[in-house]
């Protein structure tokens, strides 16, 4: 049976040129309007206020660095974690038309499209996601109490600078993309599909809480590690502090990646050539292609892009009419 994606788009070709590439970036970056003013502010305040906060908490003497690692690193990804949920909630609890026009699945919410189902499948959500999330990052960082040594340096004399911190995340960013894609693809071969990923993809109608709703194994390998090669091997070049920049950044960007929402506002989205959160539901959607998470372009160099993505952007507002007008069943969907 064909899904959704292959009854509106069977005769479409992906053209990966560079024109095309550029002329979709620029596309892109118009549809944001006067929400790109706000997006810059937004991704400016990680590298002008944020840091300025925690230089004011930086304690003169750390005499046990790899305490003060766990400890704030740990409870940073908590604080992050939570804040990041509480942001969504209040989107999907209020439902407010200015926060719908951004929605990117004209499908209702998982809690108004099956109570019932909604009931249950939340349960096992929270389970999972907190498991991953609290206990699996608690056990990744125990080496760090147990050595008693930071992988960064943490002292107030060597505080990054702007240029320092924004240049050093870029590298861990597009680290982490790549490590992310090619472990992504992995996740895709048939038979770890089926026993690992295919948790994360049950999810079709995507939203912020199943952002970490994956198997412990997947959490290992296509979350923490991918994160964490870039500063690994940076070491003490990278300052605890720009790390910590780094974490609050790659965390709400993928619980934004998973929302539902494509906000225009977007601080993580400024950056050229790279996606907007709508990317991402293709792939749930298609449970292939769009691959990358944050920089569409390892898709487009390794022809993995969704040719219905790129359909979906040149008119959203027809395209979901196709949708709509189809009224496909969620039973349709079905795994390639």
């Amino acid at each position: 049976m064909k899904t959704l994606a292959d009854k509106l788009n069977d005769k479409i070709k992906v053209d990966s040129s560079i024109s095309h590439l550029i002329q979709f970036e620029a596309k892109r970056y118009k549809s944001k309007g006067y929400g790109l003013i706000f997006a810059w502010i937004g991704a400016l305040s990680y590298f002008l206020i944020f840091p300025k906060i925690l230089k004011y908490l930086w304690p003169d003497n750390i005499n046990n660095p790899g305490v003060f690692h766990f400890a704030i690193t740990y409870a940073l990804i908590t604080l992050t974690l939570v804040f990041s949920n509480i942001e969504y909630l209040i989107y999907y609890y209020i439902e407010h038309p200015f926060f719908e026009k951004y929605k990117t699945n004209p499908d209702p919410w998982p809690w108004k499209e099956n109570k019932e189902k909604w009931s249950k499948d939340v349960k096992k959500v929270i389970r999972l996601s907190c498991f991953n999330c609290f206990i699996m990052t608690f056990l990744f960082l125990i080496p760090n109490i147990i050595t008693n040594e930071c992988p960064h340096r943490y002292d107030r004399e060597s505080f990054p600078g702007l240029f320092e911190m924004i240049s050093q995340i870029a590298v861990c960013m597009l680290s982490e993309d790549f490590f992310f894609y090619l472990s992504h693809r992995l996740m895709h071969t048939d038979y770890l599909f089926k026993k690992i990923h295919k948790t994360h993809h049950e999810f079709v109608n995507i939203i912020a809480f199943s952002t970490f709703y994956s198997h412990p194994i997947e959490f290992i390998i296509g979350d923490i590690l991918p994160a964490s090669i870039g500063p690994l091997l940076m070491g003490e070049r990278m300052h605890l502090l720009t790390h910590l920049v780094y974490i609050v950044m790659l965390l709400h960007e993928n619980h934004e990646s998973h929302s539902g929402y494509a906000f225009s506002w977007s601080p993580h989205r400024v950056i050229p050539f790279t996606s907007d959160s709508d990317y991402h539901i293709f792939h749930h959607w298609k449970y292939k292609d769009n691959y990358a998470l944050y920089f569409p372009i390892w898709d487009r160099c390794l022809g993995t892009v969704s040719k219905y993505y790129l359909e979906y952007f040149k008119n959203k507002d027809q395209y979901i009419q196709k949708y709509l007008e189809l009224n496909m069943s969620s039973n349709e969907r079905k795994i390639d």
